[in-house]
């Protein structure tokens, strides 16, 4: 078939047409129809001014802004290609695995409903996939070659694989740091049979069935390295030394990992180095050790310009040293205090000491004790033991104020530690490796909000690791946009660029037997947003 442009006289003025030759086969002989008329013309052809078009209804209507954005972050990363060359799917395959991850991206609709949605969606003409190819089968297909039994019946797991070529593609195309942040989170998990489900705390401090979901992602944007299903009552410190092997054999070399310190034993700082990996932490608890450490550098010799850190909230100070902790000779750490924070503990502790200093009540007293805290001598040299402000006494209160324990107490208002095994960090950069560990816990929330997590209901081991690399990609493009939009819109979160997008459209209307597709008409922003996130060129135009 081939088209063309056939002009015709009426009167004085000449009207422009687009036709088409093609062959009707139940005629057998070539024919031509007309497909549209294009406007009144030259007599050579040249339009004088476009037709205008009268609709006589809207077929559908889909909104399409967040969809482009991604679809157009997945083009840029070639997630379809590099997924058929990684999983040796067919081109329709990988468009359906991109589907997945767009849909987990923006609408997030449950598997069964997933057909309907990719079909009224522009899906089909920006990936070229047939409507009938997106079925629930097809989608159970694409996650069965994320996760499957192999020939010798043991479960594969090759989106490890993906993500490990993804994470090649956004590293090859930008410089980052060599930060990588690890953190686990749990979602609830609500059927029955899934191996990963566990009673385990959950988002809401609880006890619950939830499934865990660990993850790594880079300092600077925020890119992901890995995500893996955990078992949901696996303490999250257990989890540290597979990660770390997993992102050692993948060959990523250098890497200064932070994790929160729920994650931090001796045991997993070995294994850490042993990789060739940093490790930057808080000291979690106290202990007589740490408590002379910390408390080091009176308040003149800590709080000076020289050691002033600049914060999103004002400032701190940090100051550091080299010494020996946990049994290992030479660890950097830095003493930090903040100020507002020493203020109100310190005033806090002040007016409780005040008040017991009058005459209390006994409910009073008992309040007092558990905000000053009794020493307990058995419990002095266990792990994490915070020494009280009171000790026992003969009399009608039962306890006095230990002089000494408020002194060693005042000594470090408002002051942490923070450790690093890179020897070469001052305070300031051992302060704001670890606070940028802010970046993965925005991380999850974007994937507990606008990614939506959870709650999960795939009751196979399979589909849930599966999940994880849909997940993976997912985050991957949300990351990646948001890199590409602060571009041009550096005080402009991604979130934000999504909600002045949410009402453009990608509209279906009827004009005689044919249908046109039409973007509902951009505001600028809309226009620039989307020029910077190079989405503008896959809207429809008439």
């Amino acid at each position: 078939m081939a088209t063309y442009v056939e002009v015709r006289p009426r009167g004085d003025h000449f009207y422009a047409y687009e036709r088409e030759a093609y062959w009707d086969s139940a005629l057998k002989q070539g024919r031509k129809r007309t497909l549209r008329y294009l406007g009144p013309c030259d007599e050579h052809g040249k339009i004088l001014e476009p037709a205008k078009v009268q609709l006589k209804g809207v077929h559908s209507s889909f909104p399409v802004g967040p969809l482009l954005v991604f679809h157009a972050s997945a083009e840029h990363l070639q997630v379809r290609q590099r997924t058929r060359k990684i999983l040796g799917m067919d081109d329709e395959q990988a468009g359906h695995f991109v589907a997945l991850a767009l849909n987990q991206a923006t609408s997030r609709v449950a598997l069964d409903h997933l057909p309907d949605w990719a079909r009224a969606s522009p899906l089909p003409q920006l990936m070229d996939l047939e409507p009938e190819s997106l079925t629930e089968g097809a989608f159970e297909r694409v996650l069965s070659s994320l996760c499957c039994l192999n020939k010798a019946k043991v479960w594969e797991d090759r989106g490890p694989l993906l993500q490990h070529e993804l994470t090649r593609a956004w590293r090859s195309q930008c410089r980052e740091p060599p930060g990588a942040y690890y953190d686990v989170t749990k979602q609830p998990y609500y059927g029955w049979a899934n191996p990963y489900a566990q009673r385990g705390h959950d988002a809401n401090g609880g006890i619950s069935n939830v499934v865990g979901f660990g993850m790594v992602v880079s300092a600077g944007h925020h890119h992901p390295y890995l995500c893996r299903a955990l078992p949901g009552s696996q303490n999250d410190a257990l989890s540290v030394t597979e990660t770390v092997r997993i992102l050692q054999e993948r060959g990523y070399d250098g890497l200064r990992m932070v994790m929160d310190r729920g994650m931090l034993s001796k045991e997993n700082v070995a294994r850490t180095r042993q990789v060739g990996y940093h490790l930057v932490g808080l000291v979690k608890g106290w202990s007589e050790e740490t408590l002379a450490l910390a408390s080091r550098w009176s308040e003149e010799e800590l709080e000076v310009p020289a050691y002033v850190v600049r914060t999103s909230r004002g400032s701190v100070y940090a100051r550091a040293m080299t010494e020996p902790l946990w049994d290992i000779p030479r660890l950097r750490l830095a003493v930090v205090v903040n100020t507002r924070r020493k203020r109100e503990e310190r005033e806090g502790r002040d007016l409780a000491l005040q008040e017991l200093e009058g005459p209390v009540s006994k409910e009073q007293l008992s309040e007092l004790k558990r905000t000053l805290k009794v020493q307990d001598p058995r419990r002095r040299k266990k792990k994490g033991y915070v020494p009280g402000l009171l000790v026992r006494c003969r009399g009608r209160r039962g306890v006095q104020v230990d002089e000494d324990a408020v002194r060693q107490d005042r000594a470090v208002d408002g002051r942490f530690l923070i450790f690093s095994t890179d020897l070469s960090l001052d305070g300031a950069e051992m302060y704001q490796a670890y606070f940028q560990r802010d970046a993965i816990e925005k991380v999850f929330r974007t994937e507990k909000g606008e990614l939506d997590m959870g709650p999960l209901r795939y009751r196979k081991k399979d589909r849930t690791d599966a999940y994880a690399t849909v997940l993976y990609t997912a985050a991957l493009l949300w990351s990646w946009s948001e890199q590409t939009l602060k571009r041009k819109f550096p005080e402009m979160s991604l979130a934000e660029a999504l909600r002045s997008l949410e009402n453009v459209s990608w509209v279906r209307f009827g004009v005689g037997k044919t249908v046109r597709e039409w973007s509902t008409r951009l505001t600028e922003e809309q226009e620039e947003i989307l020029s910077a996130l190079g989405a503008t060129r896959y809207l429809p135009s008439p």
